[in-house]
């Protein structure tokens, strides 16, 4: 880049000396490269502060002085031993060939922030006092900024609800140690609040976090500083555990305010490295409690996981859970569909569709719940078993206290055990599920009578016993990978809720459940059914999913389950033509099911050979279709035709007439009838749905 830019020069100017000076602060400029042995002087100028477009000055007689801005507060300022009138071009083309400057001084900046960071990140990682700890803090994120700036770390008091001054470096005075700042007041407090850092760099920005501070606290504050010096601001939480804890800010010294964006995502960078240390210190200020604490969790985990390694199930795991807590607790299943102990359901008022609910509502890692009640110091706690943000339970305590720490933490350790078993029971319910699915393949596709009967007798279906097939799906809308959980949960729903002896089969795969009722002498035609299709709609509405499905007609004999099986198949697929919800009877689609599955396009063009000829030309009026679809609707009543569309009958013999004409049918012909009767029935139909 040296060569092109002597060459550019030389072009222009003939032999000549220059120097390249940059500075990254409007302040402190750097002399990066010069030709000939002038001694100079580094560039100064009166312009305001940031410079935002490129400056010519002639600084003295044959001395020309040409200022280069680019972001982040570089500068790049060349000076040229020489008159020379410049042109914008020439401008612009010492912008591009000095803009390797600019980036290589940038890059620099940021190796020396990220060496900065790293170094401080070591030193304050390795502190365990707090107190110690917060005032390194502050001296390392000072070093991270390469700018001349005061800091300040304000820490929050929970005890009075305020946060104070921890540590403070550069001139800061004492009066701000008698400043508390409550959260939401002043730039600390907001920041605080707010969760999240801000850049101030206008008085503007600053008015409007400022202004709700008390007079007391705005007193002590400009006791402390002058404030006048201060070019721009930095304010940055510093959180523990996803809680604000701390609040750095930091007062870049000068008129010119230097500080930019990416400044601030430095030092959020660094407060988000150095909230691990603040966390280890706290923890090591409770050492011996923590221990104990760490020492009590171990064993709490050991023997929740024995329990599981050895298969005890998980109400095992809850019975141990309720002995190390030391407290009552209902544990919902929502695999199985149970509440244990079942009284809990009763006496915590909650249902599995409001937990789901309250569980869609959490945010990460919010989890636990904790409801305290109105009249007497009671709480009730409620923490979600989940897994692949998929729920798959819920553990209820109700207590007269707020939880201890180590029956926190025994709850967590507890749940986390238990989605491990709830996943697990999940895993084999799923291969059950496939069992069942080859054995009910092998009882359908069965070609051999005493195969057959052998086969189905295993579940108690004989040669007279009725049974009818039903097949459910989950909408297109249901997320994927909630599928084998609903599955399985939406199977155990219904052996819970169907009569005993009656759901033989019953299980599911990708978006499809597969069922088979068994229905006895004691049933009424149709009410087996009524009760099967009467259960979804209580859990669609709990699980916020939508369910289509036919049912067989009811069948018995060695090809009942084939029959039904293609039966419910295409009552389903009737479901799904006509996108509504719920179950449909394969006997209950009467005549559509000669059309299932037959292509709308096919449809359409059906109807339109019978209705596009009978619409009116433009201008006029002939009702055409209109009697045709009511004369049809009346059976072939001419009356009753006539007087629904309130005109003579003569009339509508006329527009008889006039539609057999431009058809070419006849009314009177069987096959022609039977065809306008069933574009009418489809039309009707498809309006319908």
């Amino acid at each position: 880049m040296n060569g092109i830019l002597h060459e550019i020069l030389r072009e222009r100017l003939g032999d000549c000396d220059y120097e390249v000076w940059l500075s990254s602060n409007w302040a402190d400029w750097v002399l990066i490269e010069a030709t000939g042995r002038r001694e100079s002087i580094p560039p100064c100028f009166m312009e305001r502060l940031p410079l935002q477009h490129p400056k010519v000055e002639q600084e003295s007689e044959g001395v020309m002085l040409v200022f280069l801005p680019y972001n982040n507060n570089v500068c790049v300022a060349i000076r040229v031993f020489k008159s020379w009138q410049l042109s914008a071009e020439d401008v612009v083309t010492l912008s591009s060939l000095l803009y390797p400057y600019y980036t290589e001084a940038v890059a620099s900046k940021h190796e020396r922030a990220l060496n900065e960071i790293m170094n401080s990140i070591r030193d304050v990682t390795q502190l365990l006092d707090l107190n110690e700890l917060l005032g390194r803090i502050l001296v390392s994120a000072l070093s991270v900024i390469p700018y001349e700036c005061i800091g300040v770390l304000w820490r929050y008091d929970p005890a009075i609800d305020a946060l104070t001054v921890k540590a403070r470096a550069g001139e800061m005075g004492e009066g701000m140690l008698r400043m508390k700042l409550k959260p939401g007041e002043g730039i600390i407090g907001n920041t605080f609040k707010r969760g999240t850092p801000k850049l101030y760099n206008s008085f503007s920005t600053v008015e409007d976090d400022f202004g709700n501070m008390t007079s007391d606290n705005k007193h002590h504050l400009n006791s402390a500083y002058d404030f006048q010096n201060i070019g721009s601001i930095i304010s940055v939480p510093i959180k523990v555990e996803g809680q604000p804890d701390c609040v750095l800010i930091v007062y870049q010294k000068g008129k010119v305010p230097i500080f930019t964006e990416s400044d601030v995502r430095l030092l959020q960078s660094f407060a988000d490295q150095v909230s691990i240390a603040i966390t280890n210190a706290k923890l090591y200020e409770n050492l011996s409690k923590q221990n104990a604490t760490l020492i009590k969790r171990d064993e709490i985990h050991s023997s929740l996981m024995r329990l599981s390694l050895q298969n005890k199930g998980a109400v095992s795991i809850v019975n141990e859970l309720t002995r190390v807590i030391g407290v009552p607790m209902t544990f919902v299943d929502f695999i199985d569909n149970e509440w244990i102990p079942k009284r809990g359901k009763v006496m915590h008022g909650w249902n599995m569709e409001k937990l789901l609910t309250l569980y869609e509502s959490l945010h990460h890692p919010d989890y636990l719940t904790c409801i305290e009640g109105d009249d007497n110091p009671s709480y009730q706690y409620l923490y979600p078993i989940a897994s692949a943000n998929q729920c798959l339970g819920y553990l209820i305590i109700q207590m007269n206290t707020r939880l201890e720490p180590l029956q926190l933490i025994a709850l967590e350790q507890g749940s986390s055990i238990l989605a491990l078993e709830l996943m697990r029971k999940q895993s084999l319910a799923e291969f059950y599920f496939k069992k069942t699915q080859q054995y009910f393949n092998d009882l359908r596709l069965s070609q051999d009578s005493e195969d057959y009967w052998q086969k189905s007798g295993e579940i108690g279906i004989g040669p007279s016993t009725s049974i009818v097939v039903g097949l459910l799906e989950f909408a297109e809308r249901v997320n994927p990978s909630t599928l084998s959980a609903l599955s399985v949960q939406l199977v155990a729903y219904l052996r819970e809720k169907m009569p005993t002896g009656t759901l033989p089969i019953a299980f599911g795969n990708e978006r499809r459940i597969t069922v088979l009722l068994m229905l006895n002498e004691s049933y009424k035609p149709g009410k087996l059914e009524q009760q099967f299709s009467a259960l979804l709609p209580e859990w669609e509405s709990r699980n916020h999913v939508k369910l289509l499905g036919g049912l067989s007609s009811v069948r018995s004999g060695v090809d009942a389950i084939n029959t039904g099986y293609q039966e419910a198949d295409k009552a389903l697929a009737y479901q799904k033509t006509r996108g509504e919800q719920g179950t449909i009877r394969y006997t209950d689609i009467g005549v559509n099911r000669l059309f299932i599955r037959q292509p709308a396009e096919d449809l359409n063009a059906f109807m339109a050979e019978v209705f596009e000829p009978l619409k009116p030309a433009k201008g006029q009026t002939g009702g055409l279709e209109e009697t045709l679809m009511t004369y049809m609707a009346c059976g072939g009543s001419a009356v009753q035709a006539a007087a629904a569309l309130h005109i003579h009958i003569n009339t509508l013999y006329q527009r008889i007439r006039k539609i057999e004409e431009i058809l070419g049918m006849s009314l009177s012909n069987q096959e022609h009838l039977l065809h306008l009767q069933l574009a009418c029935y489809l039309r009707q139909t498809y309006r319908s749905s």
